[in-house]
């Protein structure tokens, strides 16, 4: 148990313990008790050494923790390393790493390194559990650095940090330690996006233009002639220029100018999902991930909207096409929480007008979405829920969420 920065000392070699030991050392010589004296001397000696060693034991030590992967998918592998270094003439003979955690938490270690210890008087409901990771090393010798990693897996959607880890060392006989907490100042945050699934963007395409295109979302603009190419089999009669045809030139296809789609805003609604099914809303995550990671790969400005959550608060990010930018938004769909919350009346909107608005639901009549998104016009809102495609009223169309998933 951690009482300030010593950890599990012995009764025997407290300070007060130390003097009553010498005191007893006294009185036995002075009455004339010379073994029980040798003997008592012997235990003094003992646990000041081991008293002065563990607070000597940890004096010009640091300690490294970094990850290698900051965000990842659930089933993902990825790389802690610590590194302790000794910089003092006087060895470690031992050193323990303890870590705080949960059994919920997103990312795990592979090897079996956590400790459940069980705190009695200090909860009504019996003895109070807690969970830490412990790595123990062993001989640290003088002015050396250890450096260990070990392998961690990502386990299922969310955030953590590792932003203590507390260090203890002693003396070889293990009356005595010495705890010091060091905050870890690299990237000590480990996030575990949503997890993919195979959608298909191909109704929201459709829905961008109110037609068919197989352009991955791309019209062309036949008005505009960009530049001309050398033919090539397969492109249609239409695209060929006619002029340089006319003119006795080789054949060439004519590039026209793209248009490019409206931009494409999801608002993540976790509050309308309070109370309902977990599995649900974590699916309704996936598909939402998915459908954007679909959208943004073929180039189409997407952003996300989000309420508050214990990382974040209420957000609402920058439509863009971007990769760097899709993972922003999955670290907002890896911090949403079921129920979180709801958006506020002043929740940040968008800065220019989206060209569609997909709501994320789990019901279309349990909105709480702030009231000027429904101030868009309103043929560009489309309220997609996890339950019955019902409500919505004249304002909103309503679609199930999870016609988007295929079949692998």
């Amino acid at each position: 148990m951690q009482t300030g920065n010593r950890i599990d000392t012995s009764l025997f070699a407290k300070p007060a313990a130390i003097i009553a030991w010498l005191v007893l050392c006294i009185l036995t010589i002075l009455f004339e008790k010379p073994a029980i004296g040798f003997f008592l001397g012997f235990v003094f000696l003992l646990t000041l050494s081991s008293y002065l060693w563990a607070r000597f034991s940890l004096r010009d030590v640091d300690f490294e923790l970094s990850v290698n992967r900051i965000g990842m998918f659930p089933g993902q592998v990825f790389t802690v390393t610590r590194i302790v270094r000794n910089r003092k003439t006087l060895p470690m003979l031992w050193a323990d790493i303890r870590e705080a955690c949960i059994p919920e938490d997103c990312a795990a270690p592979l090897m079996d390194v956590i400790v459940e210890r069980e705190l009695y008087g200090n909860s009504e409901n019996g003895p109070e559990k807690i969970y830490e990771r412990l790595y123990t090393l062993s001989l640290i010798r003088w002015r050396q650095s250890v450096l260990f990693k070990d392998e961690w897996q990502a386990k299922h959607r969310g955030i953590m940090e590792i932003d203590t880890s507390l260090l203890s060392s002693g003396d070889g006989f293990g009356l005595c330690a010495e705890g010091r907490p060091y905050k870890n100042t690299g990237p000590r945050r480990i996030v575990v996006y949503p997890r993919l699934a195979r959608t298909s963007v191909s109704g929201i395409i459709n829905d961008m233009w109110d037609t068919r295109s197989e352009n991955n979302g791309f019209l062309k603009d036949r008005t505009v002639i960009k530049s001309v190419r050398d033919y090539l089999p397969g492109d249609a009669a239409r695209d060929v220029n006619m002029r340089m045809l006319a003119r006795g030139q080789s054949l060439k296809t004519n590039v026209f100018e793209t248009v490019t789609p409206d931009t494409i805003l999801f608002i993540l609604d976790s509050g309308s999902f309070k109370g309902g099914d977990p599995e649900v809303f974590e699916r309704a995550l996936s598909v939402t991930a998915s459908m954007i990671d679909e959208l943004v790969k073929r180039g189409i400005r997407t952003a996300l909207m989000t309420p508050a959550s214990k990382w974040f608060g209420e957000t609402c990010s920058q439509p863009s096409s971007l990769e760097y930018d899709k993972y922003k938004m999955f670290e907002l769909l890896a911090a949403a929480s079921q129920g979180g919350g709801g958006f506020t009346a002043d929740a940040p909107l968008p800065a220019d007008e989206p060209g569609r608005i997909y709501i994320i639901c789990s019901d279309a009549g349990l909105l709480t979405i702030p009231a000027g998104i429904l101030l868009y016009p309103e043929h560009k809102i489309r309220c997609l829920s996890t339950g019955e495609a019902r409500g919505g009223g004249e304002n909103m169309r309503v679609q199930p969420l999870f016609d988007f998933e295929r079949a692998v």
